[in-house]
């Protein structure tokens, strides 16, 4: 199979979609959509994690306490091109339209603009938004955008646009909980020991109970709970099911 082959049927790629909801779980979809004009070449993905400088007492230097991580964001460039070319570079374009194509890019932002920073109705607030891409979606608000207007027509309208935006995920407390609830220790849950690590030291950090460093051992089949290698992987086993909570 030549790369034809392999990468025949990709130039015909869905463009990228936003679709609207009223709820932070996404389950109340408005019937508002927008397509992108031309998906985008690039985007970037940004995390976040919070520290906290706290001055340990009786030290003199600060160390960093986590926080939290903080949703991450999606930034994309959208093109809006109203000059029925799609190359950005292309200087050969008609830079005077017919009358009725003029208002067209900035028809287009408006929608975009209204999707996704407009008030909902029923809620009074922007819509909750989920951008759709082949196998990338990503669910959360619009944080910020920024027009830029590149070409216009003689009469000042502009032909040619880009919107740099911003979408921050948007996580509900439903799902925040879960996620809480995944590493807390009354579930089954894996751990890689790391270097200095001790049993003890361990259960400690998970159960708050040094003496949970018994089970640990036998549920995992350490005989020597002091010879504990980095890397190692160890099964936590949940502590309502242990008797010591």
């Amino acid at each position: 199979m030549g790369l034809t082959d392999l990468f025949d049927g990709l130039a015909e790629v869905a463009k990228l979609t936003i679709t609207a909801f009223g709820d932070v779980n996404f389950r109340d979809e408005t019937g508002e959509t927008f397509s992108v004009m031309y998906n985008p070449n690039t985007f970037s993905q940004n995390y976040r994690s919070v520290w906290v400088d706290e001055s340990p007492q009786g030290g003199t230097a600060d160390t960093q306490s986590y926080r939290r991580l903080k949703s991450d964001s999606v930034s994309f460039e959208f093109l809006f091109d109203g000059t029925g070319v799609s190359g950005v570079g292309n200087t050969s374009v008609d830079l005077n339209p017919d009358v009725g194509e003029v208002g067209y890019v900035r028809e287009q932002i408006d929608a975009f603009l209204e999707i996704t920073q407009g008030l909902n109705s029923s809620t009074h607030q922007p819509n909750f938004l989920e951008l759709s891409w082949g196998t990338f979606i990503f669910q959360g608000v619009m944080e910020r955008a920024t027009v830029t207007y590149k070409l216009f027509h003689s009469s000042g309208a502009p032909l040619r646009a880009t919107v740099n935006a911003t979408f921050k995920q948007n996580v509900s407390r439903t799902e925040q909980a879960a996620a809480a609830r995944r590493q807390s220790p009354d579930l089954t849950h894996f751990r890689l020991v790391k270097a200095g690590e001790t049993l003890p030291l361990i259960a400690k950090k998970v159960y708050d109970d040094p003496l949970m460093y018994l089970e640990i051992a036998r549920v995992n089949n350490i005989n020597n709970f002091r010879k504990l290698k980095a890397g190692q992987q160890l099964v936590l086993p949940p502590i309502n099911k242990t008797g010591n909570g």
